[in-house]
């Protein structure tokens, strides 16, 4: 049971790290394969994500340990591969070989899908191609 409950806060964290974190630390810091740990860290804290999960956030938008990785937060490189494994798992069909780009590209706005047309009275009446 307990750990039905950590996976449900951990795929949390994930969708907020993913949809969240993502856009915003493109926004800050434009797009970048990889991004530092204070860059990560300081973004979190600003959008108030939960920062249980943060070496799960790291290990989400970089993929080599820095010295800040490893003073601040205790991820060697040996760590940081586990929780990328992970998130692999979780997010790429077990692909570890992901960047911070293939993350932010999960959190891109997906266009229409279905459903009535934006303008659909126009094309009741044959005014458009659809």
């Amino acid at each position: 049971m307990i750990e039905l409950i950590r996976k449900y806060q951990l795929r949390r964290a994930f969708k907020g790290y993913i949809y969240t974190l993502g856009p915003e630390l493109r926004k800050r810091y434009g797009g970048s394969d990889q991004y530092t740990v204070l860059q990560i860290k300081k973004t979190v804290v600003h959008l108030n994500l939960n920062k249980q999960y943060l070496p799960y956030a790291v290990a989400m938008y970089r993929h080599e340990q820095s010295k800040n990785t490893v003073d601040m937060l205790r991820l060697d490189q040996a760590f940081l591969d586990r929780l990328r494994a992970e998130v692999a798992a979780a997010l790429f069909n077990g692909n570890p070989n992901y960047d911070a780009r293939d993350v932010l590209s999960l959190s891109k706005a997906v266009g229409w899908k279905g459903g009535p047309t934006p303008n659909w009275w126009s094309n009741n009446l044959g005014k458009t191609s659809l």
